[in-house]
């Protein structure tokens, strides 16, 4: 069997620590603060700086992303050694970061032509993104082909979900996510939204006017989803993404738990600049996907 390499966009917000613990090449996205000079996330700016930008001085940050010369830098040296590639990037709804990184993949195909070299929307994005990866680098530690790895993600990128709920409307405003009108309504009538992410679509799961009840509101959601579509929790990962909202956590994390006994929870992690940069500060979320044994892969 050919050795792989895996590779994902940074969108992904598994952080350069986990990242190197399972072995996951990330090709970063870029932030700006002052819509000028664009920083490469995590590498050339650290998350404490963004925060400090969105909440001190309640900056609105601009992103863009990782461009085919960056994919191409990245994908080359493994090619180089002789290995093939698999790279996950971020929902097309949400960035174009799959262009990018198929343009990079068919100019590198004409240098190496028999190299396997797989770019795959996930149709997700952050914390439910990681956990795909997580479990197509333990599908590589367990000895199996790329070709399964790429059958796990077309799979799971379809059972994988996020339910979150957003701080305010400013910024989805801002990133022009919806239109001013609604976003002046509901900073007047301090709502929080609920948001799904699922098949690569956002959609509204509902509104709420306290941290407290959405918080509540999403452990529904999601007791909601697993009772509609009949899976079974034992077969998820999961775990819990916020922007800056640390003291939330614990309890969610709590009523999370009691719901789902049997799912496996991992540490909580924070959201990165490239999402924080549309949803803002005050964001906390639920992921979760399928195990790649659950699909007898």
């Amino acid at each position: 069997m050919a050795d792989y390499q895996i590779f994902s966009d940074g969108a992904c917000d598994i952080g350069k620590e986990r990242g190197e613990e399972f072995d996951i090449s990330l090709i970063p996205f870029y932030v700006s603060l002052d819509h000028q000079k664009y920083f490469k996330e995590i590498e050339e700016i650290s998350l404490d700086e963004y925060y400090r930008f969105i909440i001190d001085e309640n900056g609105y940050p601009k992103t863009s992303l990782p461009s085919v010369q960056d994919f191409i830098d990245a994908f080359r040296p493994a090619l180089q050694q002789g290995k093939d590639i698999i790279c996950t990037t971020v929902t097309h709804s949400l960035s174009s970061s799959i262009q990018s990184a198929t343009t990079a993949k068919l100019m590198l195909e004409e240098e190496f032509p028999n190299a396997k070299i797989y770019v795959v929307n996930c149709w997700h994005i952050t914390g439910s993104q990681t956990l795909i990866l997580m479990e197509m680098a333990k599908m590589k530690k367990a000895g199996k082909t790329i070709e399964e790895v790429m059958e796990y993600v077309e799979k799971a990128k379809v059972d994988a979900r996020i339910h979150f709920m957003v701080g305010d409307l400013s910024h989805l405003e801002v990133g022009g996510r919806i239109g001013k009108i609604a976003a002046l309504s509901g900073s007047i009538l301090k709502i929080k939204p609920l948001i799904i992410l699922k098949g690569g679509e956002i959609s509204v799961g509902g509104a709420v006017r306290s941290r407290k009840k959405g918080l509540a509101k999403l452990v529904e959601i999601s007791i909601n989803h697993f009772k509609s579509t009949g899976e079974n929790p034992k077969d998820y990962i999961a775990h819990i993404g916020t922007t800056n909202v640390w003291d939330e956590v614990p309890e969610f994390e709590e009523a999370l738990k009691k719901a789902f006994p049997e799912m496996e929870f991992i540490s909580p992690f924070q959201i990165g600049a490239t999402v924080a940069s549309h949803t803002g500060p005050g964001t906390t979320g639920f992921c979760f996907a399928k195990k790649y044994e659950a699909y007898h892969l």
